[in-house]
Parts: C-alpha cells; sequence; structure tokens
C-alpha cells in the first residue's frame, strides 16, 4: 500500500507591507512602561513650576506659581501678582527666568527690595530666599521632579488612533511600529500642552478673582473703621481710613459717600479744635477766625455755634474783670485782660472806656519830672526825643505825640510824623477789621507796623506789639480760610507763615502749618504713585508741594528731585 501522500501546503499569500490595517496590540512588559515627561514641555507648570509663598503682609499665606518666564510684582493691579500694600511700590520688582536660573530684580521702587535682609538691584534666586518689598515678604521655592507612568496611557492614546480595543494583527505593525509611536507621542503632547494652557488659564483668573475677593475683604475692613470713627466724630481719622478703602474698592458706592463726606468735613473738625485751643488761651480772635472756617451747612455747625457763644461770653468776662482791676487800681492787669479783647473787638464801647481809663491811670506815672528833680551832676535828664519814645514804647500813643508836638528838636517833627501816621494807621486797621474787610486791615496794619520800626528803632513797646498780634490774627484768618483745597495751599501757607512771624506765640498758626505739612506729604506719595502711570498729576502734585512748603523742608526737597527727573534735568537713574 502505497504510503499517504502528506497533504499539500497552499502557499501563503505574500503581504506587502504597505497595506494598510491597524498597527497590532503592544503588549507592556513590566519594566518597559515607564513615560518621563519633559520638564519645559509636557509637564503641568502648575505642579512642577518654581512659586512664591507670602510669609508676611496683607497676603500672608498664599502662593503664586511661576508659570510664565516674567512675573511682575507691585500694587498696580496691571502687575502679574498684586500685593494690596501701600508700602509696596505700583511697579515694584520682577521675576525672570534666564536659563535655568530665576533673577529678581528692583524696579526703582520707592523703598526698595531686598533678598535675605540685603538691598539688591539684581539677585539670582535659590531655594529658599526670602524677598522683602515694604511691609511684604515672600519665599522662592524651587521645583520638584515629575514622573509619569504611562503603561495606560501610551494604551489609551492607542485605542484613540486605530479605534479598536485589539486591533488585528498585521505583518506590518513591527516597519510600522516607529511611525505610530511618533503620532502618540506627538497626541500625548498635544493634549498635555491644551491641558497646561487650560490649567494656566483657570489658575490666573482664580488668581484674580482671589485677588479681587482679598482686595475688597480688605476695603470692607477698612470701611468699617472709618464708620466707627465718624461715629466718634474722629473725622480725620476716619477720612484717613475710607482712603484706603477707596484705593482698595474704587467701584463700591459707598465707600465713595462716605469718603466724600469725611474729606469735606475733616478740616471743618480741625478748625472747631483750633478755635477750641485758641479759646482756651484767651486767643479770642484766633477762635473766631477759625470758626469762620465751617459753614452753616456742616454737620459741626451746630458744635461751632457753641463755641462761638462760649467766646463771647469769655470776652463779655474780661471786659468785666478789666474794668474791675482800673477801679482797684491794677492797671496793669487790667491791660493784660484787655490786650486780647481789643484784637476781636477793638470797637466796642465798653471796650474803649476801659482802655482809656487804663491810659489815664498811666500817664501821672511817667517819671520824668521825677528824674529831673534828681541831682546828678553826671547823668543828664533824658532828652526831648527820649521822653517821646518812652511814652511811646510805654503805650501812651497820645502822650508821645503831645510831647513831640511842644519839642523844638528837629528831630521831633520827623517823629511827630511817624506817630501820626502810625495812630491812623492802627485805627484805620482795627476799624476795617472789625468792619471784615481784611485785606484793606491788613494793608493799615501792615502801614502801622512801618512806622513802628522808623519810631522805635528796634525797641519793642506795647503798641508794636498790639499791631503785630492784629496782623496775625488777620493773617491767620486769611491762612486757615484757605486750607479747604489743594490748589489754595501755596497762599494759605504763606498767609500761615507770616501770621507766625508777626506772632509767635499764635499756636493756631503753628498747628495749621502743621497740618498743611502733613497734606503736602500725602500730595507728595499720590504723585509718587503717578509717576509711572500718569507724569502730568505727578508733575502737578510735585510742584504744588514745592510752592507750599519751604526750601528747606524735606518733603519740598524730594518733590523737587522727582520734578527735575520728570522733566528730564537729571538723570533718572541719580
Amino acid at each position: 500500500m502505497p504510503a499517504a501522500k502528506p497533504p499539500s501546503r497552499k502557499p501563503v499569500p505574500k503581504v506587502e507591507t504597505t497595506d494598510p490595517g491597524g498597527p497590532p496590540p503592544v503588549e507592556a512588559g513590566s519594566g518597559d512602561a515607564t513615560l518621563v515627561y519633559d520638564k519645559n514641555k509636557a509637564r503641568p507648570r502648575g505642579v512642577d513650576s518654581p512659586r512664591l509663598v507670602i510669609i508676611a503682609g496683607p497676603r500672608k499665606g498664599t502662593e503664586h506659581p511661576l508659570t510664565e518666564p516674567l512675573t511682575t510684582i507691585g500694587r498696580g493691579s496691571d502687575n502679574v501678582l498684586v500685593i494690596p500694600d501701600i508700602s509696596v511700590s505700583r511697579l515694584h520688582s520682577r521675576l525672570e527666568k534666564q536659563g535655568e536660573r530665576w533673577i529678581v530684580l528692583d524696579q526703582g521702587s520707592g523703598n526698595g527690595t531686598r533678598v535675605n535682609g540685603k538691598s539688591i538691584e539684581r539677585y539670582p534666586l535659590q531655594h529658599g530666599d526670602e524677598i522683602e518689598m515694604g511691609d511684604t515678604r515672600v519665599q522662592f521655592v524651587e521645583p520638584g521632579g515629575v514622573v509619569v507612568k504611562g503603561s495606560k496611557l501610551q494604551a489609551k492614546f492607542s485605542e484613540e488612533v486605530t479605534g479598536n480595543k485589539t486591533p488585528p494583527p498585521a505583518v506590518s505593525w513591527k516597519k510600522r511600529a516607529p511611525l505610530y509611536g511618533a503620532v502618540v507621542v506627538a497626541l500625548v503632547i498635544l493634549l498635555a500642552a491644551g491641558l497646561i494652557k487650560k490649567r494656566r488659564q483657570d489658575a490666573a483668573d482664580a488668581e484674580a478673582a482671589a485677588q479681587g475677593a482679598e482686595s475688597r475683604e480688605f476695603a470692607q475692613k477698612r470701611f468699617q473703621e472709618g464708620v466707627a470713627l465718624l461715629k466718634q466724630g474722629k473725622w480725620v481719622e476716619a477720612r484717613d481710613k475710607l482712603k484706603i478703602a477707596a484705593e482698595l474698592d474704587g467701584q463700591d458706592p459707598e465707600i465713595a459717600r462716605y469718603l466724600e463726606s469725611a474729606q469735606s468735613e475733616a478740616p471743618r473738625a480741625q478748625q472747631l479744635a483750633q478755635a477750641k485751643a485758641a479759646l482756651a488761651r484767651r486767643d479770642y480772635a484766633g477762635a473766631r477766625a477759625a470758626l469762620a472756617g465751617v459753614p452753616e451747612d456742616s454737620a459741626l455747625a451746630e458744635s461751632a455755634h457753641e463755641v462761638s457763644r462760649q467766646i463771647k461770653e469769655a470776652i463779655d468776662a474780661a471786659v468785666r474783670d478789666a474794668k474791675a482791676r482800673v477801679e482797684s487800681g491794677d492797671s496793669s492787669a487790667a491791660q493784660d485782660l484787655l490786650d486780647p479783647v481789643l484784637l476781636a473787638e477793638p470797637s466796642r464801647p465798653d471796650v474803649t472806656a476801659v482802655k482809656d481809663a487804663i491810659a489815664a491811670q498811666k500817664r501821672p506815672q511817667a517819671p520824668v519830672v521825677e528824674r529831673r528833680r534828681t541831682p546828678a551832676p553826671v547823668a543828664q535828664p533824658p532828652s526831648e526825643m527820649e521822653s517821646v519814645l518812652e511814652a511811646y514804647l510805654a503805650g501812651d500813643i497820645g502822650a508821645a505825640i503831645g510831647r513831640a508836638r511842644v519839642s523844638i528838636s528837629p528831630r521831633a517833627e520827623r517823629m511827630l510824623q511817624d506817630l501820626e501816621i502810625f495812630d491812623a494807621s492802627y485805627k484805620d486797621g482795627l476799624a476795617k477789621k472789625q468792619a471784615g474787610r481784611t485785606a484793606e486791615a491788613v494793608r493799615a496794619l501792615e502801614q502801622a507796623a512801618a512806622a513802628d520800626r522808623a519810631i522805635g528803632g528796634g525797641k519793642d513797646g506795647r503798641l508794636g506789639r498790639e499791631v503785630r498780634k492784629a496782623l496775625s490774627a488777620l493773617h491767620y484768618q486769611i491762612g486757615a480760610a484757605q486750607t479747604g483745597g489743594d490748589d489754595s495751599l501755596p497762599q494759605a501757607a504763606a498767609h500761615l507763615r507770616a501770621a507766625v512771624q508777626d506772632d509767635p506765640s499764635n499756636d493756631a498758626a503753628v498747628a495749621q502749618l502743621r497740618q498743611i505739612a502733613d497734606r503736602c506729604k500725602e500730595i507728595y506719595l499720590r504723585g509718587y504713585v503717578a509717576k509711572d502711570s500718569d507724569a502730568e498729576a505727578a508733575r502737578k502734585a510735585f510742584k504744588l508741594v514745592i510752592e507750599t512748603l519751604p526750601a528747606s523742608d524735606e518733603t519740598a526737597q524730594k518733590a523737587k528731585r522727582w520734578l527735575d527727573k520728570l522733566d528730564g534735568k537729571v538723570s533718572k537713574e541719580e
């Protein structure tokens, strides 16, 4: 029996390697399925980027990832990292990625930038370095490495490419494996880039929302503090709190309304406090001048009326006491009581009567005759001119004019002219002051003061002091009335300085000058903040400070330096 032939084998058709078909399934081994993401491309930056951790300041406890190669930091809302801290400049500093390192650079800030306690202009950061900007301190934290095991992820993308969980085997898979691998990697990179972009946008939106909420929270705290101070009648302190609240949340209408009220009433509250202080030291003219700055529509009008009533009662009491002292023969004490009343109400009839009574008591006490009777072979009796000057310095203008008229000295005629000019100008100035014609009163009293200097020749007398006190009160009245607006501050400061020059004891004028100096510091700060974003507003602020303060003042000198920089007169790096 012949042996059976084995079944013939049909030739297996050759499969062209270019036939289309799905790739074969890839079985991942235990040690070959790990995919490491590139640090700068495929890895989510929010996790793997360096970050700034705020460890002190208004935003303490928050973190900010450094997802971009440039991050600006400052108080201005256009910065990447906004810090609502008045000690931080609008554009304070910036962080730049240079190669593999991060560099921090100061942006010409007002308070400077420090790293680990040392002032810097440019500094390469290391893990743990602390950056100080005003009252805020942040710490630089470096990223760590990230490793993603990718066997499941790779299989997922293979399914998306082929459309099958278990594609049929094909002879051409091995040759096409590099192509499919490249496609998978490209898809992974595209997906990772999309995820990174979305995560970055979500982080930026969350950061902006957090910063806005944080600013509004700070604004509400300052607002509540300001309202509490308003209820206590502390208008100046309330205004300062509300200013900060408005800067943090300029869209809140309630904050704006309260701030407007506080800004209107704060200067009036200061005027009222100055009036009370002037009344306490018996400066009735100064007290009334201060009250002139409180209008009838002010919330403090009722308090101003009460102080005005107290001034009238104090003047009436001073006149009664002065009259009683004259009747008891104590003309010196009566004169002390009457002097501040004469500055406030020089034309009042009972005041004039007491003044004449005091002058009548002083005339017989002139020591001229007594000195002439004293036999002294060496000492000479006072000359006629000395007698005239003696009466004038003692405050008796009538006696001085009378002696000058009967004198035969050639100098007596010139002195008589000065005495008559002084007498007429002084009376005219007081009358115009009483009538409310302030500018004319100042001119008349300045003419009287010039005559006083010509008569006294540098010697200080009672009449000269009275004229200077009256001038000081008028200058204070004019200056205090001009402190309401910023544009009138230079004129107000000039009058107040004249008031202090004429009468150094004018404490109300001294206090007003201090307040103007504080306001100039605020105006300077506004100019400093605006110098990078609104140069014209900064120029206006700096010019106002320079025109208001003396050239020797430190704030005026700083304003002058910044104005010169803005005008290009000096280098900005100086």
